[in-house]
């Protein structure tokens, strides 16, 4: 839990009054019901222990993902993985993170005593990734970390420059929870990757496709054992619960449910981007749920004045005040945030 200090992320409906919540990028589309039924079931089970191995789980992840079972660690939620990522680096060097990005990677690192540098992504080249970042030595730094949708820019990072990236030997800590919220979640060949690349290590949640945030599931894959077992070392034995762990058993068989609502949100965060650029709004266009916008409106404040809440994002390494996030939602509920930036356009303008 946060103790005293003011939260770095999004969805905290709990300390504003929140009638629609765009700051967290989970699917609009809720919860599967399969996925619903299972973790209830899980709860009712919950006088015995979970499973330690997440044995089931990673059975049905390695099918999905054609990576073997040994080389999957699943997490109570992605945040814990990268903590135990982080707390098996070596203080000698400092870690390099691409930037801005989710500042849990940051937070980590200097929890576990590594010091970090930040590889910053232009603005002008609409804060995509490119072959500037192999110019570093690469053999300075302990790890680097790249997320592929990125957070908030919604930007992903080709898979030609990936393997180019891995190539260099540095060791990769690759962030692809937004992945499958993407129109082409099959296009990095992961299991090619991690074949052949021990020195890369992807990191995957369930949190944002199935929308079980409060569950808590995440996993890592690498083919590094030593790794793995390191970071599982760093974590407690039960750390993935028993309804997590149903839940994610059931979402694996809810893909084509997933394919459904990512079509519709794919549709909509086109929608969006297109009639916020017509009224002004400075729209940097993504591949994810969610889009990163600018404007000197002070939106963040005063959306939330109609109950609205969205991610500023002026606390991000490499933005400024003016940035915020907002995740894609359902037609109707985007409808609503549409009407209520016009709203606030035309007051400004009376």
């Amino acid at each position: 839990m946060i103790l005293n200090d003011k939260t770095p992320h999004g969805g905290d409906i709990y300390t504003n009054k929140v009638l629609l919540d765009f700051s967290a990028n989970v699917n609009p589309f809720g919860m599967p019901e399969k996925v619903r039924l299972a973790a209830e079931a899980a709860a009712g089970q919950s006088f015995v222990y979970p499973d330690p191995y997440c044995g089931k789980l990673r059975e049905k992840l390695s099918n999905k993902e054609r990576v073997p079972a040994d080389n999957i660690l699943c997490g109570n939620g992605a945040a814990e993985l990268i903590y135990s990522f982080a707390y098996t680096l070596a203080k000698d060097k400092p870690a390099l993170i691409v930037s801005p990005t989710f500042g849990e990677y940051r937070t980590a690192l200097n929890a576990a005593g590594v010091k970090t540098e930040d590889h910053i992504l232009n603005e002008q080249n609409g804060f995509e990734l490119d072959d500037g970042l192999l110019e570093k030595e690469m053999t300075q730094y302990g790890a680097l970390f790249i997320c592929t949708p990125n957070n908030p820019t919604g930007k992903n990072v080709s898979p030609g420059l990936l393997l180019k990236i891995a190539e260099t030997g540095v060791r990769m800590f690759v962030d692809m929870c937004f992945l499958d919220m993407t129109d082409s979640p099959e296009m990095y060949d992961t299991q090619e990757l991690l074949r052949t690349h021990r020195n890369v290590l992807i990191l995957k949640a369930f949190t944002k496709s199935f929308a079980i945030p409060g569950l808590r599931l995440g996993y890592a894959m690498c083919c590094d054992n030593e790794l793995l077992n390191n970071m599982a070392g760093k974590a407690p034995c039960w750390n993935v619960s028993l309804p997590a762990q149903e839940a994610g058993c059931a979402a694996l068989d809810c893909m084509e449910w997933l394919d459904k609502t990512v079509k519709t949100v794919s549709k909509e965060r086109k929608r969006l981007a297109g009639e916020l650029s017509s009224i002004g709004i400075k729209v940097f266009p993504g591949e994810a749920d969610f889009l990163l916008l600018y404007s000197e409106k002070d939106l963040c404040s005063r959306l939330l004045e109609y109950g609205i809440l969205v991610r500023d994002c002026s606390d991000f390494t490499g933005l400024k005040k003016g940035f915020l996030r907002i995740a894609v939602r359902r037609p109707e509920e985007n409808d609503r945030l549409l009407s209520t930036i016009k709203d606030i356009i035309d007051q400004d303008h009376a």
